[in-house]
């Protein structure tokens, strides 16, 4: 059973039907793509799957939970966590301090300290050469891994990344690839919004494609590849499997 499901997901904006009827899972364990052309509906998918806005018709579940109706709360205790599109620090705090507001994030369950989880974050994402300047200061690439950090300490069994890589170079683009990879590897779930199509088809096992809101095309990163109405829609020519 996959740990995510989205099951026929609709989402309408006044006259505006802005998710169609989507359906898509991801697994614990790996990272699974979700892509698509500006305005295909993407980040309101996240919505729905996070609390932030309510379908119309459709249900969500986690872990094999109905969570349609549950608050966004709710979701981050069941182990629901969301970095965004646009990076949402806390600019005034130090990165320990990000990290230490993150964690006390309460849960169903029992967890580690709070000292426990936000060091093992900074080591994972490597925070420590920055960990105690402001977040306002910091560059784009240590603000991403921070904002990646801070999901972390809330010890997420699903993260889901809003484009992460917006504003990276192609060096930070793939650390930050590596690091999700590696971070699934060891068990967590990873669905994934991302424009930088390398990075989606080098790091996804599976990808979803919307297109006006409409899931097109669900398969693994060569089949979409090769998916006529992929490259029609988002792709423009095929792009070459990573190396």
């Amino acid at each position: 059973m996959p740990l995510l499901e989205v099951a026929d997901v609709s989402v309408r904006f006044g006259g505006h039907m802005a998710v169609e009827a989507a359906t898509l899972s991801a697994d614990a364990g790996s990272v699974t793509g979700l892509i698509g052309p500006n305005g295909a509906g993407k980040t309101t998918l996240f919505n729905v799957i996070c609390g932030l806005v309510s379908p119309v018709h459709g249900r969500v579940r986690f872990d094999g939970d109905d969570i349609t109706g549950t608050s966004t709360h709710q979701r981050a205790r069941r182990g629901l966590a969301r970095t965004f599109q646009r990076l949402e620090l806390f600019g005034s705090l130090t990165v320990l301090e990000n990290l230490q507001v993150a964690a006390e994030i309460p849960r169903r369950e029992r967890r580690a300290p709070v000292a426990t989880r936000v060091d093992a974050a900074v080591e994972q994402c490597g925070l420590g050469p920055f960990l105690h300047r402001r977040a306002d200061v910091i560059t784009t690439g240590q603000a991403r891994l921070v904002e990646l950090a801070r999901a972390l300490v809330t010890e997420p069994r699903m993260l889901l990344a809003d484009e992460p890589a917006s504003g990276l170079d192609s060096s930070e683009t793939e650390h930050f690839g590596d690091l999700l990879a590696r971070l699934a590897a060891d068990g967590l779930g990873v669905l994934l919004v991302e424009h930088d199509v390398s990075l989606v088809m080098k790091v996804c096992s599976r990808i979803s494609v919307l297109d006006y809101g409409k899931v097109i095309a669900t398969g693994t990163p060569a089949e979409v590849r090769a998916d006529q109405r992929v490259v029609q829609a988002y792709l423009g020519v095929p792009v070459e499997a990573p190396t």
